[in-house]
């Protein structure tokens, strides 16, 4: 079983080295936007909890920007995926 984990991490690892220059430059940009997202997010709960009042507004907003991080993350690699999928294709 092990065996068959390690191969197909190591398959996966390597189609990720084959994947075109801009692709791998939308994953970056995708990752390090989604990266600032998170980091912006974390930020605003820690500064909203311990120096403000625990306004629910600033909350919402923090929350909101975590939860679009993610989302952000997750279109940026699934799109990438296809868009280097279908100029590879043809």
């Amino acid at each position: 079983m092990y065996f068959n984990l390690t191969k197909n991490i190591k398959k996966i690892i390597s189609e990720f080295n084959n994947l075109g220059k801009y692709t791998k430059t939308l994953l970056k940009v995708g990752s390090i936007v989604s990266f600032i997202l998170l980091i912006l997010g974390a930020l605003l709960v820690i500064v909203n909890h311990f120096f403000m009042s625990k306004d629910l507004f600033y909350e919402l907003v923090a929350r909101t920007l975590v939860k679009n991080s993610f989302t952000i993350l997750a279109e940026a690699i699934i799109g990438s995926l296809v868009l280097d999928y279908l100029f590879k294709k043809s």
